[in-house]
């Protein structure tokens, strides 16, 4: 009677153990997120995208950790010369990613799926510049930045819900 009462006792505790682990296949596993903050660009160096000026402070970033879309906000920012402007009257578009070769047609054209408080609806649509692959917007003092999100991932988290 001792030897299945442990028994039991050891499945019981497996199973719960294994019901808490995140295997990825439900919709939870399928979009994780973080969130950041740096008082200024130093502090987020090797983190934040090599394009942020060094004079960048207040940073807030949410970022997925299962695919690619980043927000990110910050105070101070002058655009370095190696960000384009995107011209009047046009939407901002993907753009292939140097770092990683990914192509910008495996991005999605739509608007942002991460939410802040923070991030104003829509602004990634109001893009003024392209840092790389980044849509950047101005508004007021602030510099509102955009990676779009993988087709992949999102269809990913849609199937998933």
């Amino acid at each position: 009677m001792k030897k299945i009462s442990t028994s039991i006792v050891l499945a019981l505790g497996t199973a719960l153990l294994l019901s808490a682990c995140n295997t990825g296949i439900d919709g939870n596993g399928n979009d994780k997120q973080e969130t950041k903050s740096f008082a200024t660009a130093k502090d987020g160096a090797g983190v934040l995208p090599s394009w942020i000026p060094e004079k960048a402070t207040d940073i807030k970033e949410v970022l997925r950790t299962t695919g690619s879309e980043r927000i990110i906000t910050m105070k101070n920012a002058t655009l370095p010369n190696s960000c384009k402007a995107i011209p009047a009257g046009e939407r901002p578009a993907p753009a292939d990613d140097e770092e990683s070769k990914i192509k910008a047609a495996d991005y999605s054209k739509g608007a942002a799926t991460l939410k802040a408080d923070w991030w104003p609806e829509g602004a990634e649509q109001k893009a003024s510049s392209l840092c790389g692959k980044w849509w950047i917007t101005i508004i007021g003092e602030s510099t509102y930045a955009y990676s779009p999100e993988l087709i992949t991932v999102i269809k990913n988290i849609e199937s998933s819900k």
